[in-house]
């Protein structure tokens, strides 16, 4: 979506934490004419990045699994079923990442109401706030750093003496996730 203009970037950065915007609330937001938060509107519609609600805009619902049939709706990458995340919208959408990494990077957005991981093991589908996670083993299927999920920290136990990496819970992933900032 490189061909938005600043104000609209700002404007779907906004919508991003909002979910939905009036036209009204990019007028006073951006102080701009009418016509001009109309006009943004639009673009962010023709776009695909936002869809028409009755008073102005909301996010676009993402298309299942990914942002294209079969990949990442975060990196683009194909999905992988041994380490595919899915994040169940409030909206009712469904958002399919490749790996945990991607997954947990998207968890903590506005909209998520939960999520499923596979195992990477046995390739179960867990709730991925109970599941336990291996950051940096020697496997690395896809992005970096490599994240793999586990049904239980016995599980992540085993696969770690073989092949190394951090065992960590959700929350403690999230945290070294975000101290280290990296997608």
């Amino acid at each position: 979506m490189s061909n938005l203009s600043d104000r609209q970037q700002k404007i779907l950065e906004l919508l991003q934490t909002r979910i939905n915007l009036s036209i009204e609330e990019i007028e006073q937001e951006f102080e701009v004419s009418t016509a001009t938060a109309y006009r943004d509107a639009r673009g962010l519609v023709v776009a695909g990045a936002a869809a028409k609600t009755s008073r102005g805009i909301k996010l676009a619902p993402p298309i299942q699994k990914g942002g294209q049939e079969g990949k990442c709706a975060y990196c683009s990458a194909p999905i992988n079923p041994r380490t595919v995340f899915i994040l169940q919208m409030k909206d009712g959408s469904q958002r399919v990442a490749c790996c945990a990494h991607c997954g947990l990077m998207a968890l903590n957005q506005s909209g998520v109401q939960s999520a499923l991981t596979s195992d990477f093991i046995y390739g179960r589908m867990i709730n991925a706030r109970q599941a336990t996670y291996i950051w940096r083993s020697s496997v690395n299927l896809c992005c970096e750093p490599s994240i793999l999920c586990f049904t239980n920290p016995e599980e992540g136990r085993r696969f770690q003496v073989g092949f190394g990496g951090e065992l960590f819970t959700l929350e403690a992933a999230l945290e070294k996730l975000n101290a280290e900032m990296t997608f």
